[in-house]
């Protein structure tokens, strides 16, 4: 099956400069148990969607072109899952539709970065106003 996406390689650090990136762009999806958490790795899969979705809609809502998902390099064996598996499975769902221009985003092989689609008037309305 072809990609909706483009393919990128080399050097992923690339795209920090070639998009402009700020710190808050970069989402780092390497789970562990260094971070404190109690969640197992299969809870810690299974929340991952909501991290991306949650992600791609703040940088929106801040009028950012794109956010990258560091996903490291591992691929999913037969009943495993990986944060790289979660990220591109996600990107290529309905529910991202409203939130990317897939054609723009690139899939690499350790980071995805999604091209995000820019607020409308319609999306407006939807869109919390910030406190202050």
């Amino acid at each position: 099956m072809a990609t909706p996406f483009q393919l990128g390689s080399g050097d992923w650090t690339q795209y920090r400069s070639r998009f402009n990136l700020i710190k808050s762009d970069e989402i780092d999806l390497h789970f562990s148990r260094r971070d404190g958490s109690a969640l197992s790795y299969a809870e810690a899969m299974e929340e991952l969607t909501s991290v991306v979705e949650n992600n791609l809609r703040e940088a929106r809502r801040m009028g950012r072109a794109h956010v990258m998902f560091t996903h490291g390099w591992s691929t999913s064996r037969l009943g495993k899952t990986t944060a790289r598996s979660q990220v591109r499975s996600f990107m290529r769902s309905k529910a991202a539709t409203p939130l990317i221009e897939r054609s723009q985003c690139i899939q690499h092989e350790s980071v995805f970065v999604a091209k995000l689609r820019p607020i409308d008037v319609e999306d407006a309305a939807d869109v919390p106003k910030p406190l202050g």
